[in-house]
């Protein structure tokens, strides 16, 4: 599939993380089961990077409300890394999605996204948190304390892109739509 071209590649990303968003505050998930970079890996082959900002800022804003309201704690450096890397996935989806859609990328770009995140996040948390010695071990132990939710978001995500990639294709060849010279530049 070449890039998205018609008004449906347009509202489609932005629907989507608006759904992400809305999700993120009324439902609780526990497992980690949340399409958050395969919407963010749809926008980023989707839209202008010009356009980032939007799904960056609204993201950033829900994980603020839970860290501070919901969940009753100090936002720390580890949220910016998490909100770095919502801006890499976007960027991910650009590069290996921008120009041509297809399964093997979009597995790929979604393997690459989860593992890049679990790997990062996770050594975030073993430096800035006191929950681990600061030695190769307790890294180890980190990431080992880590690898059921690193299960489940894998899943989660690689699920999820494929749904989500789906939908934008059949949105894409099957919904009338007026196409577009060029949506996704």
């Amino acid at each position: 599939m070449n890039r998205l071209a018609t008004v449906n590649s347009i509202l489609l990303p932005y629907i989507l993380i608006l759904a992400v968003a809305v999700l993120r505050l009324t439902v609780s998930h526990p497992y980690n089961f949340v399409p958050v970079f395969a919407c963010l890996l749809l926008f980023g082959a989707c839209r202008p990077s010009r356009e980032f900002a939007m799904p960056l800022l609204a993201l950033i804003g829900v994980d603020i409300f839970l860290t501070t309201h919901r969940y009753g704690y100090a936002l720390t450096g580890g949220h910016a890394v998490t909100w770095i890397w919502y801006l890499g996935a976007m960027f991910l989806g650009a590069a290996m999605l921008g120009n041509t859609i297809s399964p093997r990328r979009v597995l790929g770009s979604s393997l690459i996204a989860s593992i890049s995140f679990f790997v990062v996040s996770n050594f975030t948390v073993w430096a800035e948190w006191g929950m681990y010695p600061k030695t190769i071990g307790g890294l180890g132990a980190c990431y080992i304390a880590a690898l059921p939710f690193f299960r489940n978001s894998f899943v989660s995500e690689t699920i999820f892109s494929v749904l989500i990639f789906s939908l934008a294709y059949v949105s894409e060849n099957y919904m009338p739509a007026p196409r577009m010279r060029s949506t996704c530049s």
